[in-house]
């Protein structure tokens, strides 16, 4: 039977300290910055933009030419503003719906 903790011993390995330094970091800014008032909304969220993070952090830091750790706390910082205002848009229906509408091509004056 394959031992349980063995994924996250790997996850741990896969990066360096300072990469996991860096995501906990955006995910505590996240956290702070978090408009929900509820605690497990606000975990979700903070850990939401650390997995995207993790996820990119390496390919981020080889595209801007930039150290891993760097790229992950502004992916992880930058995931809330973007989830942030998606989560606006969503809200907003009549936003979505106008912009969906002006991007396919409808809503003109004749």
């Amino acid at each position: 039977m394959p031992d349980p903790e063995l994924w996250w011993q790997a996850a741990a390995r896969a990066r360096d300290p300072e990469v996991w330094a860096g995501i906990a970091a955006g995910m505590i800014y996240v956290y702070t910055k978090s408009p929900l008032t509820q605690i497990a909304a606000r975990v979700a969220e903070a850990a939401m933009c650390g997995l995207l993070a993790y996820s990119t952090g390496s390919w981020a830091a080889e595209w801007a030419g930039v150290s891993e750790p760097v790229a992950v706390i502004l992916l992880s910082s930058v995931g809330y503003p973007a989830l942030d205002v998606t989560r606006s848009l969503v809200a907003d229906r009549q936003i979505l719906k106008d912009i969906i509408t002006r991007r396919l091509g409808g809503g003109g004056n004749g």
